[in-house]
């Protein structure tokens, strides 16, 4: 018994603390510059000096320090700012570049988190990918570069983001483990029915990592996940979109912690015990408000305003301070009601008195007569009706031979075009439509149709 305790106590002042945060996105604008940058910065910092604090040995950021590949001075400083506050507290920061902080995902050019490695305030690991699979450099401090380093008797490897080949890649890097050793793994990637791209990691994907993994640091998906007790995304610690206040709440409600996780690890045990706790940080109040759009959304002279007379009705007189997520529903007939966004946004800011309003369209039923373009679809949603324009479209294309996946084209391009409408970057764009299936038939289809085999490179 005496011989346990002495162990438990060993263990408790030998495990390794670690602070894990991803998807920070510095200089992330929001509502057309309306939402201040700071707000992100300032979560960085909470977390950061809370390590401090607490005396972590390691700070994890698991992709997305930035959110572009060109980033403004301002934004650069902010990130130079915080982890000097972590080096000279004697924290060693290690990171991964994510989708946003890369122009191209197979791009060599440096990005402004190899510039921020290079001046010394983190260590960033990259793997190489060679024909005969992944090349595990360890981390090299003259040049910089490397796939992995150790740190207190824990070896780090950094994934990064990988596209549509991360499953694959996945296990490249684990088969190239060394068995024995306590690894922590950091990857931009999250799970395959969630992420809606190719790219997504599957539950048997997990289970190779457990193998030689005890702890998976991700990033990627803002919302907090986690994966028994080895594995976790602690979601953004900021909203970059109003929407994603919402995981702030489970399934059923209550208030979940999302922003960081805190991780111990026990170097002593041979599997390297691990635990961690998600924790929540500080962030900008977001209440979300629904409108029935129904009862006005087809008069002729004041429909706008009385969108904005129903909003400031809505608003509590303590959400001065808020910004408000304002969800229409119903039926807006756009031909009759002239809807500017930004004018009717501005409108219930003064009136209502808040920070900020942002104006979501997505649960619209819009359009001039649906009834009269596809048959009597009232109630039918604003989605159902732009895939039913697309698939109209299609049916006056020549499909070289695909018309049996004319549904399947219409669902891919109104993917597509959504995710252009919510700004994503050209790097997901082009993985997305790189990891289709339908462009490989297509390609198939058009050197059937000329009789040439063209040069294909999925």
């Amino acid at each position: 018994m005496q011989n346990a305790g002495v162990r438990i106590l060993y263990s408790f002042y030998l495990a390794v603390k670690l602070f894990h945060v991803a998807d920070l996105h510095l200089g992330c604008r929001r509502l057309n510059g309306r939402l201040p940058d700071s707000d992100l910065v300032e979560a960085f910092q909470f977390i950061a000096r809370r390590a401090i604090e607490e005396q972590a040995e390691v700070f994890l950021i698991a992709g997305d320090l930035f959110d572009r590949a060109q980033v403004e001075p301002s934004h650069l400083r902010q990130a130079q700012q915080v982890l000097a506050e972590l080096k000279t507290a004697g924290i060693r920061a290690i990171g991964i570049e994510g989708n946003h902080d890369k122009a191209f995902l197979h791009s060599d050019e440096s990005t402004w988190v190899q510039f921020l490695a290079d001046d010394g305030l983190l260590v960033l690991l990259r793997p190489e990918f060679e024909e005969e699979g992944a090349r595990l450099a360890p981390w090299d401090q003259e040049q910089k570069r490397g796939a992995w380093i150790d740190v207190n008797g824990i070896r780090f490897v950094g994934a990064g983001y990988l596209g549509a080949a991360t499953p694959h890649k996945t296990r490249e890097i684990i088969s190239r483990l060394d068995a024995g050793r306590i690894h922590v793994l950091l990857l931009h990637a999250g799970p395959d029915y969630f992420v809606g791209e190719g790219g997504g990691f599957s539950s048997g994907d997990l289970q190779a990592v457990r193998e030689k993994v005890c702890y998976l640091a991700l990033g990627h998906i803002h919302r907090p996940m986690q994966y028994g007790d080895w594995a976790c995304n602690p979601g953004s610690p900021e909203n970059c979109d109003l929407r994603e206040a919402s995981y702030d709440f489970d399934r059923k409600g209550k208030v979940a912690p999302r922003g960081y996780a805190v991780v111990k690890i026990d170097p002593v045990q041979p599997d390297g015990s691990t635990t961690f706790e998600l924790r929540s940080n500080p962030r900008r109040s977001v209440h979300r408000l629904d409108i029935d759009c129904s009862p006005f959304g087809n008069k002729l002279k004041d429909g706008a305003a009385a969108l904005v007379k129903a909003a400031v009705k809505l608003i509590r007189a303590d959400d001065t301070d808020t910004v408000i997520d304002l969800r229409l529903t119903g039926k807006l007939n756009l031909n009759r009601v002239a809807l500017d966004q930004a004018l009717v946004s501005q409108q219930i800011e003064q009136q209502a008195g808040v920070y900020a309003v942002g104006i979501d369209v997505t649960g619209l039923n819009v359009g001039a007569q649906p009834d009269e373009i596809f048959g009597r679809s009232a109630g039918i949603s604003r989605e159902k009706i732009e895939q039913q324009a697309i698939r109209a479209l299609l049916d006056q294309q020549d499909l070289l031979g695909l018309e049996e996946a004319k549904g399947e084209l219409a669902t891919f391009f109104y993917e597509i075009k959504e995710a252009v409408r919510q700004n994503r970057q050209t790097v997901e764009l082009t993985e997305r439509i790189r990891s289709s299936s339908l462009v490989e038939q297509i390609h198939a289809a058009q050197c059937s149709r000329t009789g040439a085999e063209q040069e294909w490179r999925p």
